[in-house]
């Protein structure tokens, strides 16, 4: 790297570079119109939302195989090994709760977009699922890498999609609307998540209620 190139990244500093690097490819290769961007996303958003479906399931079989030695330990009696397997359910069940309100809120954003596209509503449907998709993609970022990075690109495709489509007015992402809107998709998703989580994840049984479940036989010496 030249001093000059050296000087001008210092001065510039890697957003506004890569911003400038963006326009200069559109510039050369223009993206395609709003619509399409949209349609993209659609499809992106779809995938993403089937990775985290099989993850879902994937822990909620991890999860069901836990419970079951939960329940096996305190008929045994042996409390110490139900809180150590009851402490992964619990580690478990934390991941699940983090994808499945990634996943309902990516629900609500695919609805959106594709109202946007249905009705061509744009403005009162774009900004918000781009604010509400920043924030749950961050949810991820270090537990599904793969889904992060989709979804980032998703992100990048909508901001464009945005400027196209709002060249008259362009739409500032933190006004109050496209706010108030975004924190309205997260938390119907959020809801949603918390339904299907008590549906998907049954309670954990009480150590006080089954422990004792065995008894002794006569003679026998009541576990401890």
């Amino acid at each position: 790297m030249s001093k000059a190139e050296e000087w001008a990244r210092k001065w510039s500093g890697p957003e506004e570079e890569a911003s400038i690097s963006r326009r200069i490819r559109e510039f050369i290769s223009p993206p395609p119109p709003a619509k399409q961007q949209i349609v993209g996303a659609l499809y992106k958003i779809g995938a993403q939302i089937n990775k985290l479906d099989y993850s879902l399931a994937r822990l909620q079989s991890y999860d069901k195989m836990l419970f079951e030695k939960v329940v096996n330990s305190l008929v045994e009696g042996d409390k110490n090994k139900a809180a150590m397997y009851a402490t992964e359910v619990a580690e478990v069940r934390k991941m699940a709760r983090v994808i499945m309100t990634v996943r309902y809120s990516l629900e609500r954003v695919k609805l959106r977009l594709e109202t946007a596209v249905i009705f061509g509503d744009v403005q009162a449907n774009l900004a918000p699922a781009i604010v509400a998709l920043r924030q749950v993609t961050g949810y991820i970022k270090g537990m599904m890498p793969d889904v992060f990075a989709e979804l980032v690109e998703v992100d990048e495709n909508l901001q464009v999609a945005l400027m196209q489509a709002t060249t008259q007015a362009p739409i500032v992402l933190e006004s109050t609307y496209v706010t108030e809107e975004a924190q309205k998709i997260l938390r119907d998703a959020s809801i949603v998540a918390e339904q299907r989580l008590k549906e998907a994840f049954p309670e954990l049984p009480s150590f006080e209620k089954i422990a004792p479940s065995k008894a002794a036989a006569p003679g026998e010496e009541q576990p401890k």
